[in-house]
């Protein structure tokens, strides 16, 4: 199980909710708009993500994948 970190960059890749403003999906209709951690709960799995385009929502660990370095050089 993958284990984010309050400050990971991370897109929405899963599609379990759709590809709306506020979830944003990566390459969707919206772009590729990165978001931060900012909450991770201990005992359950909902993670926080406050996006680049100024919204916010929860997910999943399967919701998410982490940005690697190379993309965040690459990304604007």
């Amino acid at each position: 199980m993958r284990r984010f970190k309050i400050g990971n960059r991370v897109k929405y890749i899963s599609r379990s909710y759709g590809d709306e403003h506020t979830n944003p999906l990566w390459g969707g209709r919206y772009g590729r708009v990165k978001g931060t951690v900012d909450y991770v709960s201990l005992s359950s799995s909902p993670i926080s993500v406050a996006w680049d385009n100024e919204t916010h929502n929860s997910y999943n660990n399967t919701d998410l994948e982490l940005i690697g370095e190379q993309e965040q050089l690459n990304l604007f």
